[in-house]
């Protein structure tokens, strides 16, 4: 089994590939917002190196979002075409959700917060138990203080990920942020996500893989609010 997982919606593409014994193999891109043009290439590369052809290809899975609108499609794109062309299942991975699987031993709060702009952020809180991820505060969008308003009633331990932690830095001066290396999102926990999500059963077929962008682009509010007026 080989699942291929797809990383677009933060400023660097990246992919991996998980097998059936959980080894996983990863390629960054180390271009800024330039998914479009190495998302495949990069795939390519990955799958010569470590002698696979997209033949081997079990599923395929693409981080679904929130994040940039632009490289949620070009993700979901990419991974509903390769499903389609090789006939295979696709797996949608909520991005927030993977970022508990860059700190698996971590006890307390895994906090992922994306900059939405206008004080704005995508954000949720998770943590381990029994093996399994909880979800403490939902994964939405949500003004910067009313997130860790929430994040703080709970109390205990917490660590923040994502690039609103520096959008924000403000907010964060007093608490523990991720390291650098493990901050930003990273197809390998998407991969990981991915292959839990397709034991469980849910992969689907590449018509049922759909973005998830939280809320819509900007463009489009201010059509529809000249539509009102």
């Amino acid at each position: 089994m080989y699942i291929l997982a797809l990383e677009t919606t933060g400023a660097h593409a990246s992919a991996a590939i998980i097998d059936e014994a959980d080894h996983v193999i990863l390629k960054k891109s180390e271009g800024v917002l330039n998914h479009l043009q190495n998302l495949m290439p990069m795939v390519q590369e990955l799958l010569a190196e470590n002698g696979l052809k997209l033949s081997d290809l079990t599923a395929v899975a693409a981080s679904q979002g929130p994040g940039s609108f632009t490289g949620i499609r070009i993700g979901v794109s990419s991974a509903r075409a390769l499903a389609q062309v090789l006939d295979i299942k696709a797996i949608a991975v909520p991005t927030l959700m993977t970022f508990a699987y860059h700190m698996p031993q971590y006890t307390g709060l895994i906090c992922p917060v994306f900059d939405a702009r206008r004080s704005q952020v995508y954000a949720g809180a998770y943590r381990w138990q029994d093996g399994k991820i909880k979800e403490a505060v939902e994964g939405a969008p949500y003004m910067i203080e009313e997130f860790l308003n929430k994040v703080n009633a709970l109390g205990g331990q917490r660590m923040f990920f994502g690039d609103g932690t520096k959008a924000y830095r403000d907010y964060f001066d007093d608490a523990e942020l991720a390291p650098k290396e493990c901050r930003l999102q990273s197809a390998d926990s998407v991969a990981r996500v991915a292959k839990d999500l397709f034991m469980q059963g849910k992969a689907v077929c590449c018509e049922e893989l759909k973005p998830n962008y939280m809320r819509k682009a900007e463009a489009e509010r201010k059509l529809e609010e000249k539509r009102h007026e």
